[in-house]
């Protein structure tokens, strides 16, 4: 059995202090959600993505070179809540420069377009139609304690583990192992990572942490009590393997 849901709000950091409403939500979420927080290696995203713009800008100073970076938090009930039949159109086309900019605080947007390096090509759009609009909150009240969640991974045994060896590599049990000192004993089935294959070599690409999260506010930190099995389960194909070396990409020119 996993441990029981803790519904309380992490410790308020600069980003949760921002949750102020700005555009509302075209859907009432339920107290508790079960989520999927996904977090990239954009190093490894941009191998088999390189024409994309947020690929082409990669340097080695940029933060998403050091640290995992936003994908995106996803309510796994439902997608495109209360959306128009036009902007789901265009999102399942692509053509997310043409979807509804997304409304922040300054402080939010800046430290999105950092922590997202996809907001080069309107991610943030894209995330916030098929995704943000499930979870009964404004863009401010999404996307504020969701890059709190991505900053608390990124400080996390996890993620120091991963940053320590950008350019080396690890194994999976290293991984999870990592994981289990923050995340608790389910940590091992309950975080997906993903890989993409290059030149021969396995690289992390993603991780995907499944919770259960109180939803109005949204935590700003991930704790172990969240912990959740996998709704929507990544597919076999996109897991990086046992026994095998799992490179951390680094930029380098």
């Amino acid at each position: 059995m996993h441990p029981s849901l803790t519904l309380r709000a992490a410790a308020c950091g600069a980003l949760a202090a921002l949750a102020a409403a700005t555009v509302p939500a075209a859907h009432a979420a339920s107290p508790v959600e079960n989520y999927a927080l996904a977090i990239s290696w954009e190093p490894a995203f941009c191998l088999t993505n390189s024409s994309k713009p947020e690929c082409k800008s990669e340097t080695p100073s940029r933060q998403d070179n050091k640290t995992f970076s936003l994908h995106g938090l996803w309510p796994q009930s439902e997608s495109y809540c209360g959306v128009s039949a036009a902007n789901k159109k265009l999102d399942e086309n692509g053509d997310w420069t043409s979807l509804p900019v997304v409304t922040l605080s300054a402080a939010t947007e800046a430290q999105l377009k950092i922590s997202e390096p996809g907001t080069q090509s309107d991610l943030e759009r894209h995330e916030w139609i098929e995704h943000g609009t499930c979870s009964g909150l404004s863009q401010q009240n999404f996307f504020a304690p969701t890059l709190a969640m991505l900053a608390s991974v990124n400080a996390s045994n996890l993620g120091s583990t991963v940053s320590a060896n950008v350019g080396g590599h690890l194994t999976l049990a290293q991984l999870q192992a990592a994981a289990k000192l923050d995340y608790g004993t389910y940590a091992s089935t309950d975080i997906e990572y993903l890989c993409v294959s290059s030149g021969g070599k396995s690289y992390l690409e993603e991780v995907r942490l499944h919770m259960k999260l109180p939803t109005n506010p949204l935590p700003t930190t991930v704790l172990s009590s969240y912990m959740a099995k996998p709704i929507e389960p990544a597919s076999s194909s996109q897991l990086c393997k046992s026994g095998v070396s799992i490179y951390i990409k680094a930029v380098t020119n």
